[in-house]
């Protein structure tokens, strides 16, 4: 069975330290704008929310892709871009509902989690266990209709904050 990351909103505190983490992985900067995980911030509320790619059974990022640059890692399942394929089209970061694809503005490449080839470097460092890597559970939520909604809902609901 394969793996994903889950966040767990109630627990992040903010700290940005998954972003700073995952942007030393991937590129070698502490920069929290190079970063595959992004927080959602609202601390007058006292609210974090995670964004990260939730790995998609049928990932509305690969179907939207028009040059198929995105594809499944064969080992950890991850989603993965071929920068070299990819035209910069930005049709993925647009079809994902989770917000999970992002421009790295100075490289100038589409990036998603690709789950630090199976060693998540975000939840490793999370000291609140507010990001987990964890089995992925079959009857989990990933990629349905109610899931969707409920993140949709829970950012407009940010929105009217």
């Amino acid at each position: 069975m394969s793996k994903i990351l889950v966040p767990h909103p109630d627990c992040c505190t903010g700290c940005g330290l998954c972003e700073l983490m995952c942007s030393m992985a991937h590129t070698e900067s502490s920069d929290p704008a190079r970063s595959r995980i992004r927080i959602l911030k609202r601390e007058e509320q006292g609210f974090f929310l995670q964004t990260v790619c939730r790995q998609c059974e049928d990932a509305a990022c690969i179907a939207a892709c028009p040059v198929s640059a995105i594809h499944r890692n064969a080992e950890t399942r991850a989603i993965e871009i071929d920068g070299e394929a990819c035209v910069l089209c930005e049709e993925c970061v647009a079809a994902c509902p989770f917000g999970g694809i992002h421009l790295d503005e100075t490289d100038q490449k589409i990036i998603a989690c690709d789950l630090c080839g199976g060693d998540p470097k975000c939840a490793e460092f999370c000291e609140t266990k507010a990001i987990e890597y964890l089995e992925k559970d079959p009857a989990a939520i990933q990629g349905n209709p109610d899931s969707v909604r409920e993140f949709q809902e829970l950012l407009k609901s940010l929105e009217n904050c």
